[in-house]
């Protein structure tokens, strides 16, 4: 899946974006090449693989639930992050990326269809956010949805 052309429908060039749980950085590349991307991952240990690669990047150190920052952000994208959580922490997670986020924000997220049960995922993102956009993709879904004011 082309996340890149995915997002640029909706946000401009040189927009912020958080990616929670940058793992190895695949898609930190693409991102940076468009967008001012921050890397985060919840462990210290995690973090110290990413800024030796990418030491152009801002890479720190989040909880995927609390997404506790002091950082504003255009957008925040994540593969495969959330897929580990259970529907109440997906929610909480949901909920708290709200307070990160800019006017007319972004949140674009690609989950595990066998860890995790769209239907019940996407309740929940339309509680807090617009869907824009939603798909699927080898064993994958994805949606892309704007923060509601």
């Amino acid at each position: 899946m082309d996340i890149i052309s995915t997002l640029r429908k909706y946000l401009p060039r040189f927009k912020k974006v958080l990616e929670l749980g940058s793992k190895k950085g695949n898609d930190l590349k693409l991102l940076h090449e468009y967008y001012e991307v921050v890397a985060s991952e919840d462990e210290k240990i995690k973090t110290r693989f990413l800024k030796d690669e990418f030491i152009d990047i801002r890479v720190i150190v989040l909880d995927k639930i609390t997404v506790d920052t002091h950082k504003k952000f255009d957008a925040i994208f994540s593969r495969n992050t959330l897929d580990n959580l259970s529907l109440l922490q997906i929610n909480e997670s949901l909920k708290n990326q709200k307070n990160i986020l800019n006017k007319e924000g972004l949140i674009f997220h690609i989950l595990d269809d066998s860890k995790v049960e769209k239907n019940e995922v996407m309740v929940l993102v339309h509680e807090n956010y617009e869907l824009l956009e939603e798909g699927t993709f080898d064993n994958n879904f994805y949606f892309l949805a704007r923060i509601l004011d």
